[in-house]
């Protein structure tokens, strides 16, 4: 068997096992030293793959993928900085926790460090942000290939293990690099006829949820049986059940629910939306838990975090099903690593107490409703805060929501409606927290559910990942990009450093005099500007109900941003102690 079957063999038999493993959906960029897999999977007709120009942009896609489907897509490019441009995709996915996979093409180690063109060191480039990292031998017939199976299903369940994250397989090749027929009858695949013939994947890994520790969760009964002013916190969860448990949990013990939008059940019918409350730092002052028990991972907002500082409760639990630590403050009593799910099934039925009368709360959310709602008016001009409104009341219950950092998550996190039976899928990029990659992203969680997506993002964060609208007509769903243009970074004028005037604008604000109209035409896709909510609704509703993407741009200033932020916040603060507490 020549060099070159080794080589094409040993491609297919790592993209068939991939496939067998349930990776099936491939990302995969143009290159040379990439060939023997890009071939491989062409040419294997169980395999799903997309070409992407940018590996960046691929990064992002196959996270939302992932974050979509709960198993990883496989990213495949040649060897140098191809590679590297995966970082930043990589690290979110492995501080969010989303399944990912890297095989990257690489030079053989004669290669390395002599000056040969195109060649880095790739292997374990990434660091600590993989679960796992492996540098491939060269494909030899030395090499056991029941070893390489056993290898590439390794790498699959450490991807979609109780720590869900990216992997990265660092493959080098020598030329020849362009394929041939193997004899499939050669001595050296005696050892995986088996797997051969049956179509199987060579092993299985079972991953069941974890249940809690019979002590930990008496501690916890005991602690809610004598707590005076409970609190529950869903944080980023990663199912839609989790979250739903939770939910049951706070409605059976009578204990008021914060619900991050990253929890999945923020926009469900039933929910309320404690954010609003929050906002008041006379609440917080009122209102002070001695006993928080916090399900999942971070919230988006800051409010519960500083509260949780002044209030110094007793009992700080914090709930995940991973080990790692979610305590910024370092103020956390109990960690439970456990299924979020299994340890608010196991709390029902702990005897808690509540802290105010739920039709003094009715009434605050009702007139905190009112007060947004005001801002929704048809004639009005529609806005940061109405678009976040209007959208999460308009989005048809089937689709899903995917929502960038900075302002806008903040906005449908804090102003978003809650008259959703089932709520709404919403995939949010917040291991880091950063504005890259966003449309990549979006486009990837819309293909991985194959459901109609609605994104609403930033002037910057848009610019930031353009060339991902070139993906917009390769979907097999449409996705809506709602564009906020402030001309710059709006979240900026909420900070203290706005008041210095020399340099804020120049050196934070960092206006960018682009034509949102001009990119989408670009790229062919439709495009609206709304003036009004009312012309915002009408638009929104005719484009959702549509097969083609389309890009709404809502103008606005960031000065004219900042001051309906603090009116709106500073009435639904005036009353919210009035409401809750009674006090004028």
């Amino acid at each position: 068997m020549s060099d070159r079957e080794i080589t094409s063999l040993w491609s297919s038999i790592v993209i068939e096992e991939l496939i067998r493993q349930g990776a099936d959906f491939f990302c995969i960029s143009p290159g040379s030293r990439s060939t023997p897999l890009t071939v491989a999977v062409a040419r294997n007709p169980k395999a799903r793959w997309k070409m992407f120009a940018d590996e960046r942009s691929a990064g992002f896609f196959a996270l939302g993928y992932g974050r979509a489907k709960g198993k990883p897509a496989v990213l495949i490019c040649t060897s140098g900085t191809a590679v590297a441009n995966y970082f930043p995709a990589v690290v979110e996915a492995s501080m969010d926790l989303q399944p990912m996979i890297i095989l990257s093409a690489d030079r053989p180690f004669e290669l390395l460090e002599c000056g040969a063109n195109q060649t880095i060191r790739q292997e374990g480039m990434f660091g600590s942000y993989t679960r796992w990292n492996m540098q491939l031998p060269l494909p030899s017939r030395e090499v056991h290939l029941k070893a390489l199976l056993s290898t590439i299903a390794y790498a699959v369940a450490k991807s979609v293990g109780t720590q869900a994250g990216p992997v990265h397989l660092n493959q080098p090749f020598r030329e020849p690099l362009e394929p041939e027929r193997s004899d499939m009858k050669d001595p050296w695949l005696d050892p995986v006829q088996e797997w051969l013939k049956t179509g199987n994947p060579s092993a299985l890994s079972a991953f069941p949820e974890k249940h809690p520790d019979a002590d930990a969760v008496a501690a916890v009964r005991k602690a809610l049986s004598k707590a005076e002013q409970p609190l529950i916190i869903a944080g980023s969860m990663q199912s839609r059940g989790e979250g739903e448990a939770v939910r049951e949990l706070a409605q059976d013990l009578q204990v008021p629910l914060y619900a991050d939008l990253s929890s999945g059940i923020r926009l469900s019918s039933g929910v309320q939306p404690w954010q609003l409350a929050f906002q008041s730092s006379e609440f917080t002052r009122h209102f002070r838990p001695d006993l928080v028990l916090h399900f999942g991972g971070h919230i988006i907002s800051k409010h519960p975090a500083s509260a949780l500082r002044e209030w110094n409760p007793e009992h700080y639990i914090v709930v995940r099903s991973h080990a790692n630590r979610i305590s910024p403050d370092h103020n956390v009593t109990l960690s439970i690593e456990a299924s979020p799910a299994l340890t608010a099934s196991s709390l029902k039925g702990a005897r808690a107490a509540t802290f105010l009368h739920s039709e003094r709360a009715e009434e605050f959310f009702r007139r905190a409703g009112e007060e947004i709602d005001a801002e929704t008016l048809s004639l009005q001009p529609v806005t940061e805060i109405s678009a976040a409104r209007l959208t999460s009341s308009l989005i048809n219950a089937e689709h899903l929501l995917f929502i960038s950092n900075s302002m806008p998550v903040r906005d449908m996190d804090t102003y978003a409606v809650n008259r959703h039976d089932n709520g709404i899928r919403c995939g949010i990029n917040r291991g880091v927290s950063g504005i890259d990659g966003i449309l990549s992203t979006a486009a990837g969680f819309a293909e991985g559910y194959r459901k109609a997506a609605t994104l609403i993002i930033g002037d910057i964060a848009f610019l930031h990942d353009l060339n991902a609208l070139s993906l917009l007509s390769t979907l097999t769903v449409p996705l809506q990009i709602i564009v906020l243009n402030n001309n710059g970074g709006g979240i900026f004028s909420f900070l203290p450093v706005s008041e210095y005037s020399d340099i804020f604008e120049t050196h934070f604000a960092t206006p960018q005099n682009y034509s949102i109209r001009s990119a989408a035409e670009t790229f062919a896709v439709d495009y609206a500007c709304p003036q009004t909510n009312g012309e915002f609704s009408e638009i929104y509703k005719a484009t959702s109900t549509g097969n083609r993407s389309t890009v709404i741009e809502i103008k606005g200033s960031r000065q004219d941003n900042l001051k309906q932020h603090r009116a709106l916040q500073a009435r639904i603060s005036a009353f919210a102690v009035q409401c809750l507490y009674g006090v004028d």
